[in-house]
């Protein structure tokens, strides 16, 4: 059973939302709810991550395999607290790790706050949670997540927007990716700002990167 990966940061891929891990030469792909992803990025930088030296990351680990998902899929978190929620957030009928890594949006101790209140306007804002399916998590975890609702994990209010993640990252993931095509850091970073003030439209990573492709005659 693995509980936890410490390794280097590699990838981020925020359609999982997933993250790839190094530890010691193997890679892991690590699924890890989008209420971490503010503080991943942070580690990650704001021209992302260099491969030269990628950023250390310590994420607790939760793996699961069954018969109908004979793939192994691992779950990761920042904290142990948050792994054991997860842990029993899962436990809810109908709710699977996948469904569960996409449904948290906000952070652990938001969560298992309204779940001790029976708050169901708070658990219909998580993607894939209706009515019934925060009806049947109050019914199921009420009363359990004392110590998780009293976590200290940065306890923002509102739920995190892929959206805007993606438009945060912007910038960064397309100078992550001329990188990865054999260009320095710093040649990449000023293209892409070439791009953007020669056109301001450009609004996605595969756009921009074309842009800065074709001005190098690379494309």
């Amino acid at each position: 059973m693995i509980t936890h990966l410490r390794g280097h940061l590699t990838r981020m891929d925020l359609d999982g939302p997933s993250v790839e891990i190094d530890v010691q030469g193997v890679g892991y792909e690590v699924f890890v709810p989008l209420f971490l992803w503010p503080e991943l990025q942070s580690l990650a930088g704001s021209d992302g991550i260099d491969p030269e030296s990628p950023p250390e990351l310590l994420l607790y680990v939760h793996y699961s395999a069954s018969a109908n998902q004979p793939v192994p899929v691992l779950a990761g978190f920042l904290r142990r607290g948050e792994r054991d929620f997860f842990r029993k957030f899962i436990s809810v009928e109908g709710i699977g790790p996948a469904k569960a890594v996409k449904a948290l949006t906000l952070p652990v101790s938001v969560i298992a706050g309204a779940i001790e209140r029976e708050d169901r306007s708070t658990l219909t804002r998580l993607p894939g949670i209706g009515a019934r399916g925060a009806d049947k998590i109050i019914a199921s975890l009420r009363g359990k997540l004392a110590a998780e609702a009293a976590m200290q994990d940065g306890g923002a209010t509102a739920p995190v927007d892929a959206r805007a993640v993606a438009a945060s990252r912007f910038v960064a993931d397309a100078v992550e990716t001329i990188t990865a095509l054999g260009f320095s850091r710093p040649e990449a970073r000023a293209w892409v700002e070439e791009a953007l003030q020669a056109d301001p439209a450009l609004a996605t990573v595969e756009t921009l990167t074309l842009a800065v492709l074709q001005a190098r005659g690379s494309a």
